[in-house]
C-alpha cells in the first residue's frame, strides 16, 4: 500500500501537468460542433442561439472570439444537386485566447438553453485553425 501511495504521488503530478499543457497552435483554438435540429426545435431558433452566444461574449469583454453558424450543403450523389441542409448546422466558436471564460451566469444559462430547446450536438472538434496567409 505505501508502495502505491509513493508511486502515486510521484506520478500524479507529471499526469497533471501533462493532461493541462495546451498544444502548440499557430493560429486560433476552435471549437467546431455539428449540430442537429430537434423534431420540435427550428433553425430560426438555434440562431437565435448563437446570436445571444455571440452577445454575451462581447457583453463579458471577450471581443476577441468569433462565433459562426453555417449551414451545411448536401449534394444528391445521382443528380448532383446541392440543397442546404433543414437539420444540421456548423458552429465555429474561434477563441480569441487560451484563457478561461468569465463565470457563467442567467445570460449564459439562456442561450444554453436556446441551443439544447433547438438542437443536440452530434459531433465537437477542436482544431488549430491557422492564421490567415498575408
Amino acid at each position: 500500500m505505501r508502495q502505491l501511495l509513493l508511486l502515486s504521488t510521484l506520478f500524479f503530478p507529471a499526469f497533471l501537468a501533462a493532461q493541462s499543457a495546451p498544444l502548440a497552435c499557430d493560429g486560433r483554438i476552435t471549437t467546431v460542433r455539428i449540430s442537429e435540429i430537434k423534431p420540435d426545435g427550428s433553425v430560426e431558433g438555434f440562431l437565435a442561439a448563437v446570436a445571444a452566444h455571440k452577445a454575451w461574449t462581447i457583453s463579458h469583454g471577450i471581443a476577441s472570439d468569433e462565433i459562426y453558424a453555417t449551414r451545411i450543403i448536401l449534394r444528391d450523389e445521382k443528380t448532383r444537386e446541392q440543397t442546404y441542409s433543414t437539420k444540421q448546422l456548423m458552429t465555429f466558436h474561434i477563441h480569441g485566447s487560451r484563457q478561461p471564460g468569465p463565470k457563467h451566469d442567467e445570460a449564459y444559462d439562456a442561450f444554453v438553453k436556446l441551443y439544447r430547446d433547438n438542437s443536440d450536438i452530434k459531433s465537437e472538434y477542436n482544431i488549430c485553425l491557422p492564421n490567415p496567409s498575408k
